[in-house]
């Protein structure tokens, strides 16, 4: 591997992680106090990973973006284990919720 493609790609995991800590907070500003109250820590206790959207995966305001590739930022809370996280989902461009995960 060359350097140049070294440096590349060492570039693409920066900008991802950073993608990343940037779609935490802006999911994070976007919850009411009454939905924070439900989760552990801060923002950047979340984990983010990319999903495809389905219909049945939660409480999904923006129906355009069913079968579509969306953030899913997942924000650990202390609620009863049963119910996991608290997942939200959001846009990929805009970072805008455009839902959220059920919890069992």
């Amino acid at each position: 591997m060359s350097n140049n493609t070294k440096e590349l790609n060492v570039k693409e995991e920066n900008r991802n992680e950073t993608q990343s800590l940037n779609v935490r907070e802006a999911v994070w500003n976007q919850l009411t106090k009454k939905e924070k109250e439900h989760i552990v820590g801060i923002w950047k206790d979340a984990s983010v990973q990319k999903i495809t959207l389905r219909e049945t995966m939660g409480n999904i305001k923006d129906k355009t973006f069913i079968g579509k590739e969306v953030y899913l930022v997942d924000f650990p809370s202390n609620d009863n284990p049963s119910l996991g996280g608290v997942g939200v989902y959001a846009d990929i461009k805009t970072h805008r919720i455009i839902g959220f995960g059920y919890r069992d």
